[in-house]
C-alpha cells in the first residue's frame, strides 16, 4: 500500500513511523482556512483540501490530509504568526481547558474515493506563574503547531487532564485514521512493519 502524508508536520510523520507505517511526505502547500465554520468541520475541510491537492499530482496511493485547530472559549486558533502572538496564546490558555480538533481525510488517488471526519479532545492547561512563562515558552517550540504549543517534552509539565485521544492532541488521531482506511476497504494492519 502506497501511503502519502499531505502534511509538512514532522510530528505526524513520526507518529506514522512509530506505528510502523511506511509513507512519504508530499506537502500540499494549500492556504488553510481559519474562519467561517465550526472547528471540527473547519479542520476536516482543510484536511480534504490538502488530500485533494496532493491527489491531483498522483496516479495511485492513499493520501492522508490532516489539519488541527484549537478552540479557546469561542475563538479558533491556528499556528502563531510570530513570537509575540505565540506568547499571547500561551498566556490566554493558562488555567483554562482548551479543545483540540483534528480533521482527517483519506483519499484513494486511483479511484477518487475518500473518507473524512474529525476528532475532538479536551486538554486542561495549568496556571503558569508569570516568572515561568518565558521558560516554558522557550521549551515548547510553538511556531509550527496549532495553538502554539507542544504537549510532548516540557509541555507535559503544564498540559494535563486529557479527555479524548492523546494522538489527536499530537495532530494525528490514529484510531480515527484506521477507521477511515477501513471505510475505503484498506487495512493499515496489512502494512505495519514490526
Amino acid at each position: 500500500m502506497n501511503i502519502i502524508l499531505a502534511s509538512a508536520s514532522k510530528r505526524r510523520s513520526s507518529i506514522l513511523d512509530s506505528c510502523g507505517i511506511r509513507h512519504r511526505v508530499v506537502v500540499s502547500g494549500i492556504k488553510e482556512k481559519m474562519k467561517g465554520a465550526k472547528p471540527g468541520y473547519l479542520a476536516a475541510v482543510n484536511a480534504r483540501l490538502k488530500a485533494e491537492n496532493v491527489s491531483r499530482k498522483l496516479k495511485n496511493g492513499f493520501i492522508i490530509g490532516a489539519d488541527t485547530v484549537v478552540l479557546l472559549g469561542k475563538k479558533i486558533t491556528g499556528k502563531p504568526r510570530n513570537a509575540v502572538h505565540a506568547r499571547k496564546m500561551l498566556k490566554s490558555m493558562a488555567g483554562k481547558t482548551i479543545s483540540v480538533y483534528t480533521g482527517l481525510c483519506v483519499m484513494d488517488a486511483a479511484t477518487g474515493r475518500s473518507a473524512a471526519g474529525w476528532e475532538r479532545s479536551k486538554v486542561r492547561v495549568k496556571k503558569i506563574k508569570p516568572q515561568d512563562m518565558s521558560r516554558y515558552f522557550k521549551l515548547l517550540r510553538p511556531y509550527d503547531k496549532a495553538g502554539g504549543f507542544s504537549i510532548e517534552g516540557a509541555g507535559s509539565f503544564i498540559f494535563d487532564n486529557i479527555e479524548g485521544s492523546y494522538f489527536n492532541v499530537l495532530g494525528l488521531p490514529m484510531a480515527k485514521l484506521y477507521g477511515l482506511f477501513k471505510k475505503l476497504d484498506a487495512d493499515l494492519l496489512d502494512i505495519v512493519r514490526e
